[in-house]
């Protein structure tokens, strides 16, 4: 039988009001402390009651953030807290340890050595089981022990654990814009749409008695919080678990100490994956900084190679060449004062002879990027960048995008040698996503999509659809179709590892230095490799990038693998039916 209204609530020994109404509507959360500070005579206490933080889910509803309600014991005991009698506290404290240490193996008496004046209310564990927790409360109101409560309070829950830490990312417990104490997203989605997870806190006015502590409240004198929304995410659980899955595979085999995964779809910007190794765990977050980091979006690199797609979009646009193009390839040439050479030069240390454009990109020719570069000129070439937006924000919907100022053409610091060396992926710095993003205007017919993590908004006023947005377009749809050609013929006569059987594929493979303040690292290499599939109607593209791996340094030999094997085994689950033509 259920207990009256007014014992339902904040009596001195009392079980959760969610325990008492059988866990039917879990609402009234409180927080860890009431107030700072509750001395003898006070009228009321300020109580805040927290409001259940949304769900985040992924593109299928599968819950990769919830709350889930946890109770903890507290002690309070304001007459000694406030100034009482030492001896009187001790007694009373080893009376808590005698009935709550063989329950719960934690000493009060070891926790209140460091319990300060001003605070009358003390936690000393955290995390109970229901069971646990009807346990504790029945056995404390058995025998009177006064100063002793067991609360409710939600936990967050990250049921994938570190499969997508960096997204997700996490909350901590600080104090918002409007003074108000609650938990905030600390980075990823939990940061980037806190206003819609949150919810609406209520704070209560709570009379005391004489000595300060809470008077029962009725029922009808309780308002509720209002739960936060649930937001529904573009990434497929499955498919990120492929991807980290095989990203782990690439780093044990390769012995690199890190790496990316960036997958998304062309044609609306949707970011299907987003994997980083190492990562964190968010439902750990005391061992977390509140900037914990998502690689794919705030560390930035120079992409070597790969970026010569970009370069040789900008020739084509520019319509200074066509695929039959024909150069005279060196192994090296002099670029303002600077050498740039072939990564090949020991084996052809005169270059390849004459090489059109498509062998200039299965060759991945430096001295023939620094050609475009030098018949397009600085104008038209940094102008492409910026049409793909190389050296700005891609305004993904994730907290803290790094960018880079990109050197260019007019700056107090910029020296002809830079326009060489850009053309091949040094000298500019981008970010995973920003490459990847770049890359995919080429199996977009042209067109820069915004990326975006976030597909659906739910609240209690309505459901908030984020539709696909037209950033700009970065070059015509010839050039797209034509590059994507050229790109296509890589795999089939250079990258071979990157093939999928069944499947027409285009891409590139980067193998970039590591710059250092001494100048770049003569030891380590970030492999790379960016391609998409079908050629023929593009559905989704892979940039997979591996840190300074051990085993051989080239992109086409530790990258290109680890991209087949993805696209091998999320291109059916996507829907994509295998090449028709050209195989």
């Amino acid at each position: 039988m259920k207990e009256p209204a007014s014992t339902l609530r904040l009596h001195q020994v009392a079980l959760p009001p969610a325990m008492l109404l059988g866990l039917v509507v879990i609402r009234l959360i409180y927080l860890t402390f009431y107030a700072p500070g509750a001395p003898s005579g006070v009228q009321s206490l300020e109580l805040h009651l927290e409001a259940q933080r949304g769900r985040i889910l992924d593109r299928r509803e599968a819950v990769l953030a919830m709350d889930a309600p946890r109770y903890q014991v507290v002690l309070e005991y304001p007459p000694i807290a406030h100034g009482g009698d030492p001896l009187r506290r001790a007694k009373w404290l080893e009376q808590v340890d005698e009935i709550l240490n063989p329950m719960l193996g934690v000493s009060a008496q070891e926790a209140a050595r460091n319990w300060p004046d001003t605070w009358w209310r003390l936690p000393i564990a955290k995390g109970i089981p229901e069971d646990l927790a009807r346990a504790v409360s029945r056995r404390v109101e058995e025998i009177g022990l006064r100063g002793v409560r067991v609360l409710p309070y939600w936990q967050r829950v990250y049921p994938e654990g570190p499969l997508l830490g960096p997204v997700v990312g996490f909350v901590f417990f600080g104090t918002d814009h409007n003074g108000l104490e609650g938990r905030q997203g600390a980075a990823g989605v939990e940061k980037a749409y806190d206003a819609f997870l949150r919810g609406k806190p209520v704070i209560l006015r709570v009379p005391v008695d004489a000595e300060g502590r809470p008077l029962p409240l009725k029922e009808e004198a309780l308002a509720q919080p209002e739960p936060g929304g649930e937001v529904v995410l573009t990434i497929d659980r499955t498919i990120q678990a492929i991807a980290a899955e095989e990203l782990a595979r690439g780093l044990q085999e390769s012995g690199a100490q890190r790496g990316d995964v960036v997958m998304l779809r062309p044609r609306t910007g949707e970011i299907l994956a987003m994997v980083s190794l190492p990562t964190f765990d968010p439902n750990s977050p005391e061992t977390l900084d509140r900037d914990a980091r998502n690689p794919a979006v705030q560390d930035l690199y120079e992409p070597g190679s790969v970026f010569k797609i970009l370069t040789m979009a900008a020739a084509l646009e520019a319509g200074i060449v066509q695929p039959e193009t024909r150069y005279l390839d060196h192994g090296c040439v002099e670029f303002g004062g600077a050498p740039i050479c072939n990564w090949d030069r020991d084996l052809f240390p005169g270059g390849r002879g004459w090489l059109d454009m498509t062998e200039l990109l299965i060759y991945s020719r430096n001295v023939g990027a620094a050609y475009l570069a030098r018949m397009l000129g600085p104008d038209r070439f940094y102008a492409a960048l910026h049409a793909f937006g190389i050296g700005e924000p891609t305004d993904v919907d994730l907290p803290y995008e790094a960018t880079m100022r990109v050197r260019a053409y007019g700056d107090p610091d910029w020296r002809e040698a830079d326009l060489g060396r850009q053309s091949f992926g040094q000298a500019v710095s981008v970010t995973p996503l920003q490459m990847a993003v770049a890359v995919s205007a080429v199996a977009n017919d042209g067109l820069i999509m915004r990326p975006f993590v976030v597909r659906e908004v739910r609240t209690a006023d309505g459901v908030w659809r984020i539709e696909p947005r037209i950033r700009r377009r970065a070059i015509s749809v010839q050039t797209a179709r034509t590059l994507r050609e050229m790109l296509e013929a890589v795999i089939r006569q250079e990258a071979s590892k990157a093939r999928v059987p069944g499947y027409r594929i285009a891409g590139k493979t980067g193998t970039a230095q590591i710059p250092t303040p001494l100048g770049y690292d003569p030891q380590g290499t970030i492999a790379s490799f960016v391609g998409f599939s079908p050629v023929e109607d593009p559905q989704v593209l892979i940039l997979v990038k591996l840190d300074r791996p051990r085993r051989s340094p080239w992109g086409s030999e530790e990258a290109a693998p680890v991209f087949s094997r993805i696209a091998a085994r999320i291109l059916p689950l996507l829907g994509v039916p295998p090449s028709m033509s050209r195989p």
